[in-house]
């Protein structure tokens, strides 16, 4: 069986990652990125482990959608929704995820507007109360 570590470079292999590169000096770090958009709803809601990783999850997939042009962000909303949600899932569970993904893309654009990455990995452990949250991204390219 793979290790965790030989599991995430295969993940991130697939998404054509050859390798990891440090944050650059004075450029903002994607993990204290999303703490930051999901801190309100943390501080809110994120009471037990298991919301507070659905919040760092939904938070991560905004970002990632945002990411894409207005045209395409319906299609990828789509799609994670479908894999967030339970088949056996009820409306009201979607419309909770589709609203915190829209004030996170909200968040987003107020406090990041020109911050161009994708996120292609995360790792979120919470011990002893303490949320931990690693990120890998990529730059990406501004689109016209």
């Amino acid at each position: 069986m793979a290790s965790e570590a030989e599991e995430r470079w295969k993940r991130l292999a697939a998404l054509g990652v050859r390798s990891e590169s440090p944050t650059p000096e004075g450029e903002a770090r994607m993990s204290a990125v999303i703490l930051q958009l999901a801190e309100p709803l943390l501080k809110q809601h994120g009471k037990t482990p298991q919301r507070a990783e659905a919040i760092i999850m939904l938070t991560i997939a905004a970002w990632n959608k945002s990411m894409f042009p207005l045209d395409k962000q319906p299609l990828i909303e789509k799609d994670l929704i479908n894999s967030f949600v339970p088949k056996d899932g009820n409306a009201e569970a979607v419309g909770v995820a589709l609203e915190i993904m829209d004030t996170m893309v909200e968040r987003r654009e107020r406090l990041f507007p020109d911050l161009r990455k994708i996120i292609v990995d995360y790792k979120c452990t919470i011990s002893g109360g303490r949320l931990t949250l690693e990120v890998s991204s990529a730059p990406i390219p501004k689109l016209a």
